[in-house]
């Protein structure tokens, strides 16, 4: 039985993964951009404080020593400048520079931001203004580059550290995810297993005790008990099986020792073969229950073997063949030769006896009956019957696979009820998929056979050989 297994990047481990590490990506860009925001914002504080320390000793000066002592001290500073990052200019009241190495700058008080045009770069300057006795104007500028610097270096980290907890997380993340893959797929295999009739399988439990070992335990427990029940309703469909076996078994001797004496009462000998058949029908069901529940309980698995399909189902057609024609119906068969199947070769004889025994009855009368065996491109092969009677409505098919349940149509024909519920059995046993489907008109049973191992299609082509194919 194919299982669809889980992808680990499906899991809900790795979905709360990527969930967490979002949520860590949100806060790592917040805490970022606010260390982006602090120490930018603390750099430029400190910028505007050293302009304004040195606007302020220039002004001092001018006061101290008028015009000149400003040109001496700008000198001085522009000299001894190893960053080229201070930019001065002192313009007379014409306008003309008389100290600096600023061209121009705009003649206003204040804070403003200045760029330079270079021939290569644009530098960007924090400036401020401020007007000297005998109306000169004095400017002092830094360069912003630093700062800008120190925000690249910000983002760079930013995004190494963005880009690290990003992979630790998708690291982690897989981790987890195949993980809990492994874990949950161990589960399903074994409930696979226990779907498939191995009702014995468990859970493993693990010292660990977590989550998945507590709902291991739960469903372990839950097995223990469907196993006990199931136990428990075959042991009483066996008793009574066995328990009224014997006394209709008794009941039948009777009737044929009183039918013996009943040589010249008509009536008495009619009455006594009709109970009789009635015996005999009950005794069938018996069989049939004692069969089913032997099938279900999985006991024959032991004893399957490859075996020789396309003569089972040959042989099936040839023994149903006079049936059929007794009715005027045409059984046609279009089976593959030297198809091996594993099983129980009996069972699935009985199995594929009762579906065609079933198109007999219940198709149409001088209708056609097609018994048909092939494999399959994908792997495996496909067993069909199919019959043009009245067919089962689509709302009843599951419900026709249940024991003693006929459809109204079918209670005029001899039957327990019990045949396709062996079938449902027989082919659960196996592994096959069956499926009843419209035939447009009647009805088509489909077998779905797993396909076999090429050891074990050896060993049955060499045991049973290759089988005959007709039409």
């Amino acid at each position: 039985m194919r299982r669809d297994r889980p992808r680990w990047w499906r899991t809900t481990a790795f979905r709360i993964t990527l969930l967490h590490l979002g949520l860590t990506l949100l806060g790592t860009l917040a805490l970022s951009g606010v260390a982006w925001w602090a120490t930018t914002g603390f750099a430029l504080r400190q910028l505007a404080q050293d302009v304004e320390q040195d606007s302020g000793l220039l002004v001092q000066a001018a006061r101290l020593g008028g015009p000149g002592s400003v040109v001496l001290s700008i000198e001085a500073r522009i000299a001894a400048d190893r960053s080229g990052t201070q930019y001065y200019l002192l313009a007379g009241p014409d306008g003309r520079r008389l100290a600096g190495n600023l061209a121009a700058a705009p003649r206003a008080a204040g804070w403003r931001r200045l760029r330079l045009s270079g021939a290569e770069v644009e530098t960007e300057l924090l400036a401020l203004g401020t007007p000297l006795p005998g109306g000169t104007f004095l400017v002092v500028g830094r360069a912003v580059a630093p700062v800008r610097q120190l925000e690249g270096f910000l983002l760079a980290a930013a995004g190494w550290v963005g880009g690290a907890a990003l992979l630790l997380g998708l690291l982690g993340g897989v981790v987890v995810g195949r993980g809990v893959t492994r874990r949950a797929a161990a589960m399903d295999a074994v409930l696979a297993r226990v779907e498939a009739g191995e009702i014995g399988h468990r859970l493993l439990l693990r010292e660990g005790n977590d989550e998945f070992d507590r709902l291991a335990r739960r469903i372990n427990t839950v097995l223990d008990r469907v196993q006990g029940l199931m136990q428990a309703l075959r042991q009483v469909t066996d008793d009574i099986a066995h328990d009224l076996r014997t006394p209709l078994n008794r009941l039948r001797q009777r009737l044929d020792a009183a039918l013996r004496t009943a040589e010249g009462d008509a009536a008495w000998r009619e009455a006594t073969e009709g109970a009789i058949a009635e015996c005999e029908q009950l005794l069938d069901i018996f069989a049939a229950l004692l069969r089913i529940a032997q099938v279900e309980s999985g006991a024959r698995r032991a004893g399957f073997a490859p075996f020789n399909l396309s003569e089972v189902v040959e042989t099936v057609a040839e023994v149903h063949a006079p049936p059929a024609e007794a009715r005027g119906q045409r059984l046609e068969t279009r089976i593959e030769p030297g198809i091996v199947a594993v099983g129980d070769r009996d069972l699935v004889t009985q199995m594929l006896s009762n579906l065609v025994d079933n198109a007999v009855k219940h198709g149409r009368a001088g209708g056609r009956i097609l018994l048909s065996l092939a494999t399959r491109p994908e792997g495996g092969m496909v067993l069909a019957v199919s019959d043009d009677g009245p067919g089962v409505p689509a709302e009843a098919r599951p419900l026709v696979l249940r024991r003693f349940h006929r459809l109204d149509a079918a209670r005029a024909t001899p039957g327990t009820g019990l045949g396709l519920a062996l079938v449902a059995a027989v082919a659960e046993l196996h592994g096959m998929a069956l499926t009843l489907g419209d035939n447009g008109p009647g009805l088509v049973v489909r077998l779905d056979i797993p396909a076999v191992s090429g050891n074990a299609a050896a060993a049955g082509s060499a045991g049973d050989g290759p089988g005959p194919e007709h039409s």
